[in-house]
């Protein structure tokens, strides 16, 4: 089996990285013949090799503009020398039209994925004004592609729900090694919330500061982590005048880990997510968690079991579930063990079901 993937994540050239992106291909890699991924990249990377059969490939264009034409220019010598059964793209927008064109000059296999909740979703249409084109663009892409991969099954009632065949479309939802957080220990006596999002508008960090300021004013010795992003929660932090917020940046998956040790929950404020991988990892280190009610998070949280829903945007709503869990941490530490019962029966390692589906898709078997 040889696979292309298109992909928007440079983690995978071998720089910053926000999760265990890197292992999860070398993982894929393992039941591939060849596993090439082409990376939409402005200049400055190089090629990295990531395992003996899975190697990523910068576009390394001169703007942004130019992603899709030196993609899709990358694409067609790769095919000339790989010849792939399947070509896999991160998104529905320039990397999936870029994997609809390969598909048709090399009558290969297109498989779409959705990490985000794109579809009937007005809240991430009002994120730019770009949206109202991409979502067109989108559209397209999955009525001819072959397959599409989504994280929740929110997101695929809406994708079946606008006339795509439920036979196209399968949840599967991002691999997760729960093995690295169920030795974590709940600390009872501390006062430490964690925030893990990328540079993002998507993240909204504007509520998620303008929910710790509250909690500050009602709870002084609490503390706040940040880790991901960095521009965009300044910014926030500037605009809100708060800066009481500890900024770890991108992490390694080890050190990401190690920071479930010592925290006592996790938020998340976003505006729309696909699934929530964090609230999953949250879960099995036996934390509970806080999260605006995205279409993932629904899937993920068990009302007032596992965690809390808030409306999305609602800072103050979330600023009260922190507060309450800061001030209940019996309940709290309960919650957290319920969430890691759960997810050690919902979640785990996909890697077998994702080969499976890719080897369905190849075959003709859907």
């Amino acid at each position: 089996m040889k696979v292309l993937i298109i992909s928007i994540d440079k983690g995978l050239l071998g720089g910053d990285q926000l999760g265990d992106v890197i292992e999860r291909h070398k993982k894929y890699g393992q039941f591939c013949n060849c596993l090439d991924i082409i990376v939409l990249s402005k200049k400055g990377f190089a090629k990295y090799q990531i395992s003996d059969k899975v190697t990523a490939y910068p576009t390394n264009s001169y703007c942004k503009l130019k992603y899709g034409c030196d993609a899709y220019n990358l694409g067609k010598k790769l095919f000339k020398e790989n010849g792939y059964d399947l070509i896999i793209t991160q998104t529905p927008f320039i990397d999936g039209l870029i994997g609809l064109c390969l598909k048709n000059k090399f009558k290969s296999k297109l498989l779409v994925h959705f990490h985000g909740d794109f579809w009937k979703n007005n809240k991430w249409l009002q994120e730019s004004i770009f949206n109202y084109l991409l979502l067109p663009l989108s559209k397209l892409v999955v009525k001819y592609a072959d397959a599409i991969r989504v994280m929740s099954n929110g997101q695929r009632e809406k994708i079946t729900k606008s006339g795509i065949s439920d036979k196209k479309v399968r949840v599967i939802s991002t691999p997760v090694n729960l093995n690295k957080y169920l030795s974590i220990d709940y600390k009872v006596d501390g006062k430490n919330i964690l925030h893990i999002g990328r540079d993002d508008g998507v993240k909204d960090y504007n509520t998620l500061v303008k929910a710790f300021k509250i909690v500050k004013d009602k709870i002084s010795d609490v503390n706040f982590i940040q880790a991901g992003a960095n521009s965009e929660i300044k910014k926030a932090m500037a605009k809100n005048n708060f800066f009481d917020i500890e900024i770890k940046g991108r992490l390694k998956h080890n050190e990401l880990t190690d920071l479930y040790d010592n925290i006592n929950f996790l938020v998340l404020s976003s505006t729309s997510e696909s699934f929530g991988k964090v609230l999953v990892e949250a879960n099995a280190s036996g934390l509970p968690v806080v999260s605006t009610a995205t279409t993932g998070a629904k899937e993920i949280i068990d009302e007032g079991k596992n965690g809390f829903l808030v409306p999305i945007g609602s800072y103050q709503k979330l600023a009260e579930k922190i507060i309450w869990l800061l001030e209940n941490k019996d309940e709290a530490k309960k919650m957290g063990d319920y969430g890691r019962e759960m997810v050690k029966e919902r979640y785990g390692d996909n890697v077998s079901k994702i080969i499976s589906f890719w080897k369905d898709i190849i075959n003709n078997n859907l």
